[in-house]
């Protein structure tokens, strides 16, 4: 007879798998922020405006590759299952009447939201290199709302 493994207040298991679902969420994650950022490109921006969005995608997609490599020398036999859709809410379809500055605000907002994701899960884990991970992941997430705040105030 098995035991389920105690969850903690995010529905991650406390035990060594949390580990593999933590970077399949982040690996989906970044997916999901990059396509938002994309689809921000769509829309007028100013040249500096759309010079800084080119650079989150670039980022976003080098934070997926880093989570990826990460995953792989973690579960080097094993292949990434991702997610539906990870834990935070992102807005990936921008409706087309909004105005370059309600985008800009809704990827702060996606932001703000993976920040506290990220920090809320590091009370989860007792392991610090997943702790010190959650910590790395928040600061980007806070570094790219800090960017987005400066491209927003540029539009105002």
């Amino acid at each position: 007879m098995s035991e389920e493994k105690e969850s903690g207040a995010l529905g991650i298991p406390n035990d060594e798998s949390s580990l593999k679902q933590l970077l399949e969420k982040a690996i989906k994650s970044e997916i999901e922020s990059a396509e938002t950022y994309r689809n921000l490109l769509k829309k007028d921006l100013p040249d500096e405006t759309r010079t800084n969005i080119e650079k989150l995608v670039t980022q976003e997609e080098g934070h997926e590759e880093n989570f990826r490599s990460i995953f792989e020398d973690f579960f080097p036999d094993e292949e990434i299952s991702l997610p539906e859709r990870s834990e935070i809410e992102v807005l990936s379809e921008i409706p087309r009447n909004a105005t370059p500055s309600e985008t800009i605000e809704q990827a702060m907002k996606t932001e703000r939201e993976s920040e506290d994701f990220y920090s809320n899960l590091i009370e989860e884990f007792d392991d610090r290199e997943i702790r010190r991970l959650l910590g790395f992941l928040a600061a980007n997430e806070r570094e790219h709302y800090e960017i987005l705040k400066v491209e927003l105030n540029k539009l105002e």
